[in-house]
């Protein structure tokens, strides 16, 4: 029998519990506001692209204001694949670009009166004229000049073998077989972030992500070398050193040769290249990075009952349950495990040729679910139906003026559409405070630019409906290296209309937690991020300037250009960070922080990298 004390203390603690949770609730209902998007601003506000440092054609120009120096493209086309990788690192880099289509051009260049020597030449082997010895004598003259050479890929091997001069500049010693066929490559950790990696298929279900370049010519390397990449041979009784190359350097004493014996400079893998080329060949580097990881969700929620009988048929559920109580809860629950920032781009239909309605209510719940995962709610501009991008967006402004007249979308999900279909799209009143759109991964341009003056543009990297592979590894890991950046997309569009067994959730969503948390987690040093804000840091990051240097053990830092916070990797060998003033310092890996740059100047102190380090807020500069 319970005592009336007992009884009454019992009763007590019940309310105090039934309080505490129905108050938890009560407030959090009244605390998201999510019927206005937070991450909408005026655009006339924000730092638009009138200030954005952009690398153009500078062969007949020198020393463009707020450029770090001058990198030499020599290529036939300014838009050759390689070329277009060349000058769009330039641009994030602040680097002037000058293209020449032949050394010839080049030389009379830099004959000219005050014109200043490139920092480094960047060579398509497509564009020199192997039959003769000429070019390569004046390739040479580049490194007695103190000029570093990056051979972005290599001539035909029965040409290597008739040119001597070359092998020599190259640090081949001799051929030892015209193509070799491996079984996998090693990427060694100094070159890019994240460390070693082995791109070898040694499991069965592995073999479909091998798609790297694996058979090439075999060279022996002479003495003043260095392997960043090599081939792992099927005879496992060769020594590492007898390994064949594909991406080395070799010093000639003023400066440094690179090499490139393969494909990896042809897309955006090759910015992560050449930034570790630029460490290699200083004691210290730093550079701008973006500070943003993007996790899009495209094409969810679904607000509309669309294919139903086929997804009984798989789900035994509607559509909308399927979204509800089989999509969410699993991918809330991979995003809450890792470090990127959510974005949903919600989709009132997928169908537009069907007479079918949104669901108003599952708009509000949500748009108030995303807010509670501080997420960031944007619209989708693709659909299943072959309806035009302009009708779809006027239906959709008249779904939500009825809906959730007080919202305004910032972000919007372009997919694959041009940069020509974007500008109408983006006269729509429903887009009208768009501020920055999200392109597929294989559209053309920069993968972070501005799409006009006011918006600007960021493309995924990583499509996790699509098979990943070594290369899409290896090409995160090159962007995260360069930029600091990533935006990996789920399109969950396929998941509503299923076209093999492999589009159902249980398979492409138990890929997607294992990606995630796999070849991301390498990268957590960087801010995870919404798609807005992640805009912010684009904005920062293409209209900044900056300069450093050093003194003794000091490093200092002087951005221009933004009134933001902006974003610095920078890339010891063998010293640590003791000290910053003027923001602060945090660890990615061995030898490499980011540096957020708080005030327009910041001195780093660095020390050698066996004893502590620590890292202070900086005080303002006098």
């Amino acid at each position: 029998m319970v005592s009336r004390r007992n009884f009454v203390a019992i009763t007590i603690i019940m309310a105090i519990v039934l309080f505490l949770f129905q108050g938890l609730n009560v407030a959090r209902e009244k605390l998201n506001y999510y019927d206005t998007n937070a991450y909408a601003k005026d655009k006339e506000t924000l730092a638009d692209g009138s200030g954005a440092f952009g690398a153009v054609d500078a062969s007949d120009q020198i020393n463009i204001e707020g450029s770090r120096g001058t990198i030499v493209y020599i290529g036939a086309e300014k838009s050759d694949s390689i070329g277009t990788v060349v000058q769009e690192w330039c641009r994030y880099m602040k680097y002037e670009s000058a293209v020449y289509s032949s050394i010839t051009k080049y030389e009379k260049a830099m004959e000219k009166k005050d014109t200043r020597l490139p920092e480094m030449v960047i060579v398509n082997s497509e564009n020199i004229d192997w039959t003769t010895v000429k070019d390569t004598v004046e390739l040479q003259k580049c490194t007695e000049q103190g000029i570093h050479l990056v051979f972005a890929n290599l001539p035909d091997v029965s040409v290597i073998k008739k040119n001597q001069k070359f092998m020599e500049l190259l640090g081949i010693k001799k051929i030892t077989a015209d193509q070799v066929t491996v079984k996998g490559m090693d990427l060694y950790a100094n070159l890019m972030l994240g460390g070693e990696n082995i791109y070898e298929a040694k499991k069965q279900e592995e073999k479909k992500m091998q798609d790297l370049e694996l058979t090439f010519p075999w060279f022996k390397l002479a003495g003043g070398t260095k392997a960043y990449m090599k081939g792992i041979p099927e005879d496992s009784t060769l020594k590492v050193q007898e390994h064949p190359v594909a991406i080395w350097r070799k010093s000639t004493g003023n400066a440094y040769v690179f090499a490139v014996n393969g494909d990896y400079m042809e897309d955006e893998t090759g910015l992560g290249i050449l930034t570790g080329m630029l460490y290699e060949t200083r004691d210290y580097l730093i550079y701008p990075v973006v500070n943003a990881q993007n996790l899009i969700a495209a094409n969810f929620p679904v607000l509309t009952e669309e294919n139903t009988a086929q997804m009984q048929e798989i789900y035994g559920n509607t559509a909308t349950a399927v979204n509800r109580d089989i999509i969410w809860p699993s991918f809330a629950s991979v995003y809450e495990k890792n470090h990127l920032g959510l974005t949903c781009m919600l989709a009132p239909k997928l169908d537009y040729s069907s007479t079918t309605k949104p669901d108003g209510s599952m708009l509000n719940y949500y748009v108030k679910l995303i807010n509670e995962q501080k997420g960031e709610t944007g619209l989708s501009g693709t659909c299943e139906s072959e309806t035009d991008v302009i009708q779809k967006l006027q239906e959709d402004q008249e779904f939500m003026q009825k809906k959730l007249n007080t919202f305004a979308f910032s972000s919007f999900y372009a997919g694959e559409q041009t940069d020509e279909e974007m500008e109408k799209a983006l006269q729509q009143p429903v887009l009208e405070q768009i501020r920055t759109v999200v392109k597929a991964k294989d559209t053309e341009g920069d993968i972070v630019r501005y799409q006009n003056d006011q918006v600007t543009s960021q493309k995924v990297i990583s499509e996790e409906e699509e098979q990943f592979t070594y290369r899409s590894w290896m090409k995160v890991k090159s962007v995260e290296s360069a930029l600091g950046y990533t935006s990996v997309l789920l399109d969950l569009d396929a998941i509503l209309y299923p076209k093999t067994e492999e589009d159902r959730w249980e398979n492409i969503g138990k890929e997607f937690a294992a990606n995630l948390s796999t070849y991301w987690k390498l990268f957590s040093g960087f801010d995870g991020t919404t798609v807005s804000e992640c805009d912010t840091r684009i904005r920062t990051f293409l209209n900044s300037r900056y300069e450093d240097d050093r003194e003794d053990n000091a490093i200092t830092l002087r951005t221009t250009g933004t009134d933001e916070t902006a974003y610095y990797v920078l890339r010891t060998h063998n010293e640590d960070v003791r000290k910053v003033t003027g923001g602060t310092a945090e660890k990615l890996e061995d030898s490499a922080w980011l540096i957020r740059a708080e005030q327009s100047e910041v001195r780093i102190t660095l020390g050698a990298s066996d004893q502590r380090y620590y890292y202070e807020k900086g005080a303002k500069n006098e």
